[in-house]
């Protein structure tokens, strides 16, 4: 066993009025579920706004927008 995994899990400085409002507006019935909830619900938001803007991006070099051909004139 590792040090790491010897030691206690230390939780971190919470903000616990944030947490309590994140346990009413989640429905937590814990704090490792609100907590667990509010981190999923984060990451699928990022998620969700890479693949709108790889979109975005991909309709602008559908579009013409783009032309990724004049970089390899830019370094001559």
């Amino acid at each position: 066993m590792t040090d790491l995994a010897a030691r206690p899990v230390a939780e971190p400085g919470l903000d616990e009025e944030l947490l309590a409002e994140a346990q009413r507006q989640i429905a937590g019935n814990s704090r490792n579920a609100t907590l667990n909830e509010a981190l999923q619900r984060m990451v699928d938001e990022e998620r969700e706004k890479r693949r709108a803007a790889r979109e975005r991006l991909q309709h602008l070099v559908d579009e013409g927008a783009l032309d990724f051909s004049k970089l390899d004139a830019a370094d001559e």
